[in-house]
């Protein structure tokens, strides 16, 4: 069997990341490959990606740009703020070793590994590797490493709209130096034809690649839960706005339903009831037997829409980072679900028809299997 690597994020505590790592691997393995999460060694903390060049990168970039300090340091903290409990983070290092699996090296291992016969090609992506304000530029998620005829871009986000000027020239130039390209949104594939004149295929994100049923496999979930039992899975990266808390709870009294919230530690308040330890797969769990998903998240978005939950999104309340809409935006405009996108209060508990959104994407599937048989051969 042929060996694929897969450059991307896997580390940390972030059920989307892990997730859509995982699938990548289980998409190349349903074709025939060997797919093997790349995972370089030298971080300056465990379970994370914090490698002292990077850090010295960042530090350099920051003293060039003083102007900056002040929101990143502000991002960190709003980061450092949202503790996960030490049972979620167990979670998270146990999917990690069983799913994900890293194959951990150096990067001068990782170029001689990447010119010998033992790996066929490399992939990066999905999720924000190519960030366009980010103060690293990685090359290991540009494929830096690995000889020009071995790079695929499977699905990688900008995450904004736009490039920062202060690294147009870099990402560019690393672009450029891709020969199949392919992103998650509409506004990367813009942004590549500004900044190369090359076209990219827009693919959906991995984790979409597989639907609700191949999920329940993979990942061996449990059957539905209890009348009893339903509740409204509340899963939001940032603090929820005022305005989606009053919509959460008028949902609740409304069909009697208690408020799970994820994937934070909180304490139980006037919109939510419980917030349990969950990793990867106990937050699909929630996802899959949830009588509603009310998410600011991507992957939470994607995920309801992949179990056919019914679900709202609203606006992330990003703080002090910048804002990250755009993959929402052209997920939510492919499967022709805007309007559950901030929705009107007086319009809560409105039906969704999954029959457009389904036919949908099985055709991306479809287009995302094909972009990579051709790129692989």
């Amino acid at each position: 069997m042929e060996k694929i690597g897969i450059s991307t994020v896997h580390t940390g505590f972030n059920y989307g990341s892990a997730l859509q790592a995982y699938a990548s691997k289980v998409i190349l393995n349903e074709l025939g490959y060997q797919g093997i999460n790349i995972s370089l060694k030298g971080s300056l903390i465990k379970g994370r990606d914090v490698r002292l060049k990077k850090v010295a990168v960042i530090a350099v970039r920051l003293l060039r740009q003083p102007h900056n300090i002040k929101k990143r340091v502000n991002v960190y903290s709003d980061n450092m703020s949202k503790p996960y409990s030490e049972h979620s983070k167990e979670l998270f290092k146990n999917f990690r070793l069983k799913k994900i699996q890293p194959y951990h090296c150096t990067w001068n291992q990782l170029k001689r590994l990447a010119k010998s016969d033992d790996f066929k090609a490399f992939l990066c992506g999905s999720d924000q590797i190519w960030n366009a304000e980010a103060l690293y530029v990685d090359p290991q998620y540009y494929l830096r490493f690995a000889p020009k005829e071995k790079r695929i871009a499977f699905a990688p986000s900008f995450g904004r709209d736009k490039v920062a000027d202060y690294n147009k020239n870099i990402i560019t130039k690393y672009i450029m130096d891709i020969p199949n390209l392919s992103v998650r949104e509409e506004s990367g594939v813009s942004i590549i034809k500004e900044l190369t004149n090359k076209d990219a295929a827009h693919l959906i994100d991995p984790t979409l690649l597989l639907d609700g049923i191949k999920w329940d496999k993979y990942l061996e979930l449990q059957e539905a839960v209890s009348d009893s039992e339903k509740y409204i899975l509340a899963y939001f990266l940032n603090e929820p706005s005022d305005y989606a808390k009053e919509c959460i709870k008028k949902l609740a009294q409304k069909n009697k339903l208690k408020v799970i919230a994820l994937p934070y530690q909180r304490e139980v308040t006037d919109w939510l009831d419980i917030a349990p330890d969950a990793g990867p797969v106990e937050f699909v769990q929630y996802v899959k037997n949830a009588s509603y998903v009310c998410t600011d998240s991507f992957h939470g978005t994607a995920f309801a829409v992949n179990y056919e939950v019914p679900f709202y999104t609203f606006e992330r309340q990003y703080g002090s980072a910048g804002k990250q809409s755009s993959r929402l935006d052209s997920f939510l405009k492919l499967v022709s679900l805007e309007e559950r996108f901030n929705p009107n209060m007086e319009l809560l508990d409105a039906p969704i028809d999954y029959s457009k959104s389904k036919v949908v994407l099985e055709k991306e599937r479809k287009k995302a299997v094909e972009y990579l048989k051709n790129a692989l051969q």
